[in-house]
């Protein structure tokens, strides 16, 4: 059967962040059957002015779902598609609000995989299925930071998560923090105890990978690696997440290790679904520090006819209504193939509203220089690896060099590498593997074009 006679029967009412991937729902299912509604497209009277970061934006999101019960500006559309409340209610990944009115929801995870995904309590996880990570210190509040994390420092550093208690876990980065020497960051909580957990683990030499797949009731389908572009900001001491970008390295037996840790999740779980899983490739291998019990966020470049595809293959195998196998591994081929280019997600502080907030950067050796089609972007590399003896890598232009902060003295990698949630940043970078003939197209960092081992920056 294909993916959508798989689908509950009846109407469906689709709620997603993107306005492509409803149209996409929309256009698979057709709007006798589906009406699908994109967050994204709130009206501006029930939107709020600032959004703090990726955290911010999912509780928002969920937040207004909630106003499915009556009281919130989607209950309209919906009960008006669906007056009698029989519809089936479908949210992908990674919306998950703990309310969302009456209608029966489908594809919901269950609470003891979510669970693992607060990294105060992670590491309980990777000692269960005996998977090598990194020392760390689990503790309340955050007084005493620096005397904790000289116990897991390896001399490189330190990386804190920190966990409010009583809410969900934190996305594209928020939430931590990291040091080389001297005091923690100001800019950690300083809340009693008893109001947040900590996490402290040493920050780690390599480069920040994303391993992700779909845990099916037979089998485990592993995605192509990704490495996680994440930039550090010394004056916060906290990281900018930017995005994935495939590795240029030969990664067969990272796809093995990720097929491995689905098989895990499966046995000691019974996880079925979308998962990832992000850490360092350091020298001595690969090395978790966060696991997220949903379908990538690494796809949010792929055409949105294929991504929703992939949401609704995630969804049924939470149901255990999963399609043919050999069809799920065709659909992720497509959906994580390596084209000309990449998008990569940036922010910036001041933006220009009647110019562009995409331009198209190239490969000239070993620096980016604007396309042809695209105006006066810069070619910028990293002084700090030039020091450390590496060849240079690539760093963001001079606007969004202001938020993500470049120069000397930041780390090359961290020991926290965090989830990428669904970007929400103001300006964005797209740039092409260097595999290929050099082209790119403003949306964020690049990865480097080394033939060797790369030094990189954190993640977050």
């Amino acid at each position: 059967m294909s993916i959508t006679q798989l689908l509950p029967d009846g109407k469906l009412i689709v709620l997603c962040g993107r306005a492509d991937d409803a149209e996409a729902w929309q256009d698979l299912l057709g709007p006798a059957r589906c009406l699908a509604i994109a967050l994204d497209d709130a009206p501006s009277d029930v939107r709020p002015r600032t959004l703090r970061g990726a955290s911010d934006h999912l509780a928002w999101q969920h937040h207004a779902i909630g106003g499915l019960d009556g009281s919130g500006w989607l209950a309209e559309a919906a009960d008006a598609f669906d007056p009698d409340h029989t519809a089936t209610l479908v949210l992908p990944d990674p919306l998950d609000p703990p309310r969302a009115g009456t209608r029966r929801r489908f594809g919901v995870r269950q609470p003891a995989w979510r669970l693992f995904e607060d990294k105060t309590v992670v590491d309980t996880l990777w000692d269960a299925a005996g998977v090598q990570r990194a020392p760390s210190v689990v503790g309340d509040g955050t007084a005493d930071l620096a005397m904790l994390g000289a116990m897991v420092d390896q001399g490189t550093g330190v990386v804190c998560s920190c966990q409010p208690r009583g809410a969900g876990p934190s996305a594209g980065g928020d939430g931590i923090w990291w040091w080389r020497e001297g005091p923690p960051p100001t800019t950690i909580p300083t809340a009693g105890s008893g109001t947040w957990r900590v996490r402290l683990m040493p920050l780690l030499e390599g480069i920040p990978v994303r391993l992700h797949g779909l845990a099916l009731t037979t089998r485990s389908i592993p995605f192509p690696p990704m490495e996680l572009v994440t930039l550090p900001r010394p004056g916060q001491g906290t990281f900018l997440c930017a995005g994935a970008v495939p590795l240029l390295d030969d990664a067969a037996d990272l796809v093995t290790h990720t097929e491995r840790i689905g098989v895990g999740l499966r046995e000691r779980l019974g996880y079925c679904g979308g998962f990832s899983v992000d850490g360092i490739l350091t020298s001595s291998g690969f090395q978790p520090t966060d696991f997220n019990a949903r379908l990538t966020s690494a796809m949010e470049a792929a055409p949105s006819d294929r991504r929703v595809l992939l949401h609704a293959v995630n969804l049924l195998a939470r149901e255990g209504n999963e399609p043919d196998a050999g069809a799920v591994e065709q659909l992720a081929e497509e959906v994580f193939s390596i084209g000309t280019s990449c998008t990569i997600f940036g922010a910036t502080t001041h933006v220009n509203e009647r110019a562009s907030r995409t331009s198209s950067v190239r490969w000239d050796g070993d620096r980016l220089v604007p396309a042809p089609s695209s105006g006066q972007t810069e070619g910028w590399s990293s002084p700090r690896h030039r020091a450390a003896g590496c060849s240079p890598r690539p760093l963001p232009p001079p606007g969004f060099r202001a938020v993500a902060g470049s120069g000397p003295g930041h780390p090359r990698s961290s020991g926290s590498a965090t989830r990428s949630s669904a970007p929400t940043s103001d300006t964005s970078y797209r740039h092409s593997t260097p595999r290929q003939t050099p082209v790119c197209r403003k949306h964020g960092s690049a990865p480097s074009q080394r033939a060797g081992r790369r030094a990189v920056h954190g993640s977050g």
